[in-house]
């Protein structure tokens, strides 16, 4: 792994002052930033600022048709022009730090030397709201353990899980394990492809050292200890479908489809009883569930 790294930048109605932080974050840490626009309505106004930015290539979509299509159509290009070694992946509204990718870089070369088979590397992820570093995910068993990271850490942690935005991935791993879901639409895309990548004898690790802002959810509840992201309605209608999508894929460990299964129903009896509306975000669930059990996918025709 070299610094010859391409930036992908999936976009949906941004903040184009966002757009703009992003980019002056990342002129000198990659060679190139493919931008996705996923059917915006402020397109023209992506476009007007790209003249400052003649590293950035846009690709502008007709409509929304999901980060995974998204995703895999600016990782295809990156590979085919740029990225030499491999692609780094970014929402919107996410923010590294000076250097981050740099350290990720740094941090796969060590990880490398002492014989660990890389599939992806993460940063540490900072909500903005919070100040506080979001966990990392390992499963073992029936358990998902939750490693909260200190500031003052500074070994990789061992991951099953990272999250899309502000991981780095070498080409060999997409060659290998294939792209991105593009039938989940929006979320669960990230934890199902960890599973084939981990799969395929790939490891993942999440940087201590590299660290980027970046918030999940509208908002945060706190229920006995725990927090819980906060969605729209029409997003948790994909949570609701991609858990069950996620249970009939042949790759993910039935231990974690039990888990899930479980979790998923008790999760909503939680959350329906702590959020307003809760009769339109009930029918988005069990709309969300009846189209998994089906196995309708894509975008939803709650949608339209």
């Amino acid at each position: 792994m070299t610094n010859q790294i391409a930036a992908v930048i999936v976009t949906f109605h941004p903040l184009i002052i966002n757009i703009q932080k992003l980019l002056e974050r990342l002129r000198l840490q990659v060679v190139s930033v493919v931008i996705v626009d996923n059917g915006s309505h402020n397109v023209k106004e992506i476009e007007e600022i790209l003249v400052n930015y003649p590293q950035v290539t846009l690709i502008s979509l007709a409509d929304n048709f999901g980060i995974g299509f998204a995703q895999n159509k600016g990782i295809v290009f990156a590979l085919q022009n740029s990225a030499i070694d491999g692609v780094i992946l970014f929402d919107h509204d996410s923010l590294p730090e000076e250097q981050m990718i740099q350290k990720l870089v740094e941090a796969w070369k060590s990880l490398t030397i002492d014989g660990h088979h890389l599939g992806a590397v993460g940063p540490i992820y900072q909500d903005p709201r919070t100040l506080r570093n979001y966990p990392i995910s390992v499963f073992r068993g029936f358990r998902l353990i939750h490693k909260y990271p200190q500031n003052k850490d500074i070994k990789p942690i061992s991951a099953s899980f990272l999250i899309s935005s502000g991981c780095l991935v070498h080409r060999k791993t997409f060659e290998t394990a294939g792209l991105m879901n593009e039938d989940f639409f929006i979320d669960y895309i990230d934890i199902e492809w960890s599973f084939r990548a981990y799969n395929k004898g790939y490891e993942m690790f999440a940087i201590p050292t590299a660290v980027m802002w970046h918030q999940v959810g509208d908002d945060r509840l706190k229920v006995l200890g725990r927090e819980i992201s906060v969605h729209s309605p029409l997003r948790r209608y994909y949570l609701a479908r991609n858990s069950i999508l996620m249970l009939k894929q042949p790759h993910i460990h039935w231990q974690y489809k039990v888990r899930e299964l479980f979790y998923t129903v008790s999760r909503v009896v939680v959350y329906i009883a702590l959020v307003p509306q809760k009769r339109k975000y009930l029918k988005y669930i069990l709309c969300g569930w009846y189209d998994g059990i089906v196995s309708r996918v894509g975008k939803s025709r709650l949608s339209t």
